[in-house]
C-alpha cells in the first residue's frame, strides 16, 4: 500500500495511465450560472472533480483565487482539499510559500494539514526549505521547488548566469537534486520535484538529465502554450516522474451558461490525457 506522497503519485499515474492534474482556480464569473454564490463555488468544485477523477491523478488548488474570497474562501480550499482526497486523488497545494525558517516552519505547520504536496519558493536560500523538508522525511509529505517557471519575465532572475556560466535555475536544479537525495527512501523518485515551466521543453530535457529521481511539475499547457508532445523527456519509461497541471483549459473551458459544461470538460480531459499517452 503507498505510504508517501511520492509512492502515491506513482501508483496513480500507473492505475490510470495519465499524469493529468486538474488546477483549480476559483472566480466567480466563469462558473457556470447553475452554481451561483460561494456556496455554489464549492458545489461546483465538488461536480469538478467528479468529472475528472476518471482522468486525473490529482488536484492543484491555487490558494490566490481562495484567498481572494476572503474568510469564507480559506473554508473553501479546506474543503476542495478535503474532497479531492476523498475521491482518492493526490492534492498539491499551490501555495508557494517560503520564508525564514521559523515562518517558513509555521507555512508548513499549516499548508501541509491540507495537502500532499506543497509548491514552495527558494528565493531566501535553504533554510527557508529545510522546514518543508522535515515534513518530506517523518511525514512522506512532498514538495515542488520553484526552479525554472512558465511566466514571460522567468529569465530576469532564475536564468542570471554566473561567472562560471551557470544559470540561476541550475543551481537550483543541482540543489533540489541534493534535498531529495537526503528525503529519498527506497523508492524510485524522491519527494522533493521541480516546478519546470512546459513552455521550454529544452530546459524540461536538460534537467532531466540533471534531476534523475526528481518529479517534474510542467505548468504552461494549454492557455500559456507548452504542448504535451514537446515534453516527452520529461516522463521516465513507466510514464511517472512528470505531472501535467491544467487550470483553464479544465476548470474554464466553457462559457459560465454553456449547457454542455459538463461533456466539455470531460472531453477535453479526455482529449490531454490522449496527448500525455502519444508522448
Amino acid at each position: 500500500m503507498p505510504t508517501t506522497a511520492s509512492q502515491r503519485l506513482s501508483s496513480q499515474v500507473q492505475a490510470k495511465d495519465s499524469a493529468l492534474v486538474l488546477g483549480v482556480d476559483p472566480r466567480l464569473e466563469k462558473v457556470p450560472f447553475e452554481y451561483p454564490g460561494l456556496e455554489g463555488l464549492l458545489r461546483f468544485h465538488q461536480r469538478l472533480i467528479e468529472l475528472c477523477a476518471p482522468y486525473v491523478v490529482g488536484v492543484k488548488p491555487q490558494i490566490a483565487f481562495f484567498e481572494a474570497l476572503g474568510v469564507e474562501g480559506l473554508g473553501l480550499y479546506a474543503e476542495t482539499c478535503r474532497m479531492a482526497q476523498e475521491a482518492g486523488l493526490v492534492v498539491i497545494g499551490d501555495v508557494k510559500r517560503g520564508d525564514i525558517g521559523s515562518t517558513a516552519e509555521a507555512y508548513a505547520k499549516a499548508h501541509f494539514a491540507f495537502a500532499d504536496w506543497l509548491t514552495v519558493n527558494p528565493l531566501l536560500g535553504e533554510d527557508s526549505v529545510r522546514p518543508f523538508l522535515r515534513y518530506c522525511r517523518e511525514e512522506g509529505k512532498g514538495i515542488f521547488v520553484l526552479c525554472a517557471t512558465s511566466n514571460p519575465s522567468w529569465r530576469q532572475f532564475e536564468g542570471i548566469v554566473d561567472g562560471e556560466g551557470k544559470a540561476v535555475y541550475q543551481h537550483l536544479a543541482e540543489a533540489i537534486e541534493g534535498w531529495n537525495g537526503e528525503c529519498a527512501g527506497e523508492e524510485d523518485l524522491g519527494p522533493v520535484g521541480a516546478v519546470i515551466g512546459a513552455t521550454h521543453p529544452e530546459i524540461v530535457s536538460e534537467l532531466r538529465g540533471r534531476m534523475p529521481r526528481s518529479w517534474f511539475l510542467l505548468p504552461g499547457v494549454g492557455a500559456q502554450g507548452g504542448k504535451v508532445s514537446d515534453l516527452g523527456p520529461a516522463f521516465l519509461p513507466d510514464g511517472t516522474g512528470a505531472l501535467l497541471p491544467v487550470s483553464r483549459g479544465l476548470g474554464a473551458c466553457f462559457e459560465p451558461g454553456d449547457e454542455e459544461w459538463e461533456v466539455k470538460v470531460v472531453a477535453r480531459a479526455r482529449a490531454l490525457v490522449e496527448e500525455y499517452r502519444g508522448r
